[in-house]
C-alpha cells in the first residue's frame, strides 16, 4: 500500500523535527528556499549566529539534544558586567539569572544530527514556495522552480511570512489578520560574533556581558567555544549598519581597552534582511516578549502551520517550535486514523 504524501515547508528545527515524527507513516519531501537547511539555527566557524541558548525547563530540547548524543555547557557568567555610558564605562553585579546551555559545536550540530537521522524524508533546496491549491484530491505546492502534489501541507515558516504567500481557496480572513500581527521572533534581531586571540576578560574577572547605551551592540554576553575566544552581541535596531565591523572594532577597544590586533574575526548576520524569515513590519522593536499562539488550519485540515510561534508554549523559543511540532504531528496522524499514544 503506497503511503500518502506530505510535504514540510521549511527545513529549519520545525520542519526537520516534523519530518522526523511523520516520515514513518507518510512518504515526505522536505522543501527549503534556502541553499542550507537549519532556517533560524545558523553558525559560522562554530558560533552560533541565531539562537543559542537552551534551559533547564526546555524538557523537549534537552531529550532531543540527549537522544543525538549531543553534549551541552553552562554560558559562563562569573564575575562584573559592564554599562557602557556615554561618558565612561562602569562595573556592576548583574542579578542571578536561570542558568542556561549551550550545545558544543554550536546549534548548527543539532540541525546535522537530526537531518542524518531522516531515512524516508526528501530534502530539496532552492524551493522558495509561491502558491498552494487545494484541488479535488490533492494540494498542489508551486516554488519557483516546479510543481508538486500531496495530500497533507505544513508550513513551517513564520506566520508573517505565511501570510505572504497565496492561498486557492484564500485563508480566512481572521487568521490572516492574526498572522500578520504576529511578531516573528528574531525578526528584528541582528547578531554579531567577535572572536578574539585570547578570552582576557574572564581573565579580568568579568563575565562578558555588557549594556550599553551607546553601541553598536546593545548587549554583549560571552560567547566562547571549546577552543575559540569569542563575544556576542544583539545590534542596536537603530543603527546603519553599513559598516558594522569597523563600529563593534571600535565599541570593542573603547570598553575594554585592548589594541584591535586582538580581534581575530567578526561574524555578522542581520535577520531583518533574511526576507525567508522576516518582513517589514518585523522591524519595529519590542518592549515585551510577544505572546504567541494560533490555532491554524486551512483546506479542511490538510494544511496546517508549524513554527514556534504557533505555539502557546514557550512560543518564540526553540522548546516552542519542538511543542508545536509534536502537536501538529498528532493532527495530521489523527487525520489519517493512525495516531496512537505511543505513535510519537
Amino acid at each position: 500500500m503506497n503511503k500518502k504524501k506530505i510535504i514540510i515547508v521549511g527545513a529549519g528545527l520545525s520542519g526537520l523535527y516534523l519530518a522526523s515524527l511523520l516520515e514513518k507513516e507518510f512518504d515526505v519531501t522536505l522543501l527549503e528556499a534556502r541553499e542550507r537547511i537549519g532556517g533560524r539555527i545558523y553558525s559560522q566557524d562554530g558560533h552560533d549566529l541565531g539562537p543559542s541558548w537552551i534551559w533547564p525547563h526546555h524538557t523537549n530540547m534537552l531529550g532531543l539534544i540527549t537522544s543525538l548524543g549531543l553534549e551541552l555547557f553552562r554560558q559562563y557568567d562569573q564575575g562584573y558586567a559592564l554599562f557602557d555610558t556615554q561618558n565612561k564605562v562602569e562595573h556592576f553585579t548583574p542579578p542571578p539569572s536561570s542558568p542556561s546551555a549551550r550545545v558544543e559545536g554550536s546549534l548548527s550540530k543539532l540541525i546535522e544530527k537530526l537531518s542524518q537521522t531522516l531515512t524516508n524524508t526528501q530534502i530539496i533546496l532552492n524551493q522558495e514556495l509561491l502558491h498552494v491549491e487545494h484541488q479535488d484530491h490533492a494540494i498542489i505546492v508551486t516554488t519557483q522552480e516546479r510543481s508538486y502534489e500531496c495530500d497533507y501541507l505544513i508550513l513551517t515558516l513564520p506566520p508573517r511570512v505565511c501570510v505572504n504567500l497565496t492561498y486557492n481557496p484564500p485563508l480566512p480572513q481572521a487568521l490572516k489578520e492574526k498572522m500578520q500581527t504576529t511578531q516573528t521572533w528574531m525578526g528584528n534581531s541582528a547578531k554579531c560574533v567577535v572572536e578574539f586571540s585570547s578570552s582576557f576578560w574572564r581573565e579580568r574577572g568579568l563575565s562578558g556581558f555588557v549594556f550599553s547605551n551607546q553601541g553598536p551592540l546593545s548587549e554583549i554576553h560571552d560567547a566562547c567555544t571549546e577552543d575559540k575566544a569569542a563575544l556576542f552581541g544583539f545590534v542596536n535596531l537603530h543603527i546603519n549598519t553599513d559598516d558594522i565591523k569597523e563600529k563593534v572594532t571600535e565599541q570593542m577597544v573603547r570598553v575594554f581597552g585592548i589594541d584591535p590586533s586582538e580581534i581575530q574575526a567578526i561574524y555578522f548576520v542581520d535577520w531583518k534582511e533574511e526576507r525567508f524569515t522576516s518582513v517589514v513590519e518585523d522591524r519595529n522593536s519590542l518592549s515585551s516578549h510577544p505572546s504567541y499562539g494560533i490555532d491554524a488550519e486551512h483546506f479542511d485540515g490538510k494544511l496546517l502551520f508549524s513554527s514556534t510561534e504557533f505555539s502557546y508554549k514557550e512560543g518564540g523559543y526553540l522548546e516552542g517550535a519542538l511543542i508545536n511540532a509534536k502537536k501538529t504531528a498528532m493532527k495530521i496522524l489523527a487525520y489519517k486514523n493512525l495516531y496512537t499514544e505511543d505513535t510519537i
